[in-house]
């Protein structure tokens, strides 16, 4: 089996914009971070070095380089369009003719089938449209569009005063403050105390405690 992509991992296309890239490194962190129930070490680490290459411009088009060097190139041993065949080979046989053209359905079928594949399209968009909102709802909906200066691997520990995190369902996780964050920690505090003036309150329902921290600016 193939040695997957770090695209692969990520799970775009090598063409992706680094927005893109950014988003979907953000949501397999959240998904496979070990503080999760879904939680994978293995895939945590593969996420965080599929974004240390591809989050960085310089290391990306490197990358994309060798991928290129890799990839399977096409045998010289085939005959180019229009080359004649070699010498004592045989010669291809005659496509067979074209079937008798069978006269077409009368107008009542035809404008018929096309209310039945119209009936069929509309089943099918309805059921996409329905599945695409069942997916969204499963998505942690903590926003990714938060600005990315440089790349870090996400760390297991509870988030303290002065470091930045992400929050997620039900818990914080401490990140660097280089990478994608949702806020910076001032402190912690009981339910229902109140926090310092330019500050924003977060209730982090594992810990029954709340945060009082600073979103990220921009």
């Amino acid at each position: 089996m193939p040695e997957r992509s770090h695209y692969d991992v990520l799970g775009v296309s090598p063409g992706a914009k680094p927005d893109a890239i950014r988003r979907a490194y953000l949501r397999q962190a959240r998904r496979w971070h070990p503080d999760r129930p879904s939680g994978d070490p293995e895939r945590m680490r593969a996420v965080n070095e599929a974004w240390q290459v591809l989050g960085d411009l310089r290391s990306r088009a490197a990358y994309d380089r060798t991928l290129a060097r890799s990839a399977p190139r096409p045998t010289s041993s085939a005959r180019p369009a229009g080359a004649p065949p070699p010498s004592g080979s045989p010669r291809p046989a005659e496509p067979p003719p074209d079937p008798p053209t069978a006269s077409p359905p009368p107008i009542e079928l035809v404008g018929f089938r096309w209310r039945w594949i119209g009936l069929a399209a509309t089943v099918v968009v309805a059921v996409a449209v329905v599945l695409i909102v069942v997916a969204t709802s499963a998505i942690d909906d903590s926003d990714p569009d938060s600005p990315i200066t440089a790349s870090a691997p996400v760390s297991q520990s509870r988030p303290e005063p002065g470091d930045c995190f992400l929050i997620g369902t039900t818990t914080l996780i401490s990140v660097a403050c280089e990478q994608p964050h949702d806020g910076l920690l001032v402190s912690w505090v009981p339910l229902g105390a109140p926090c310092p003036p330019d500050t924003e309150l977060h209730w982090v329902r594992s810990a029954q405690e709340a945060v009082c921290y600073h979103p990220p600016s921009g």
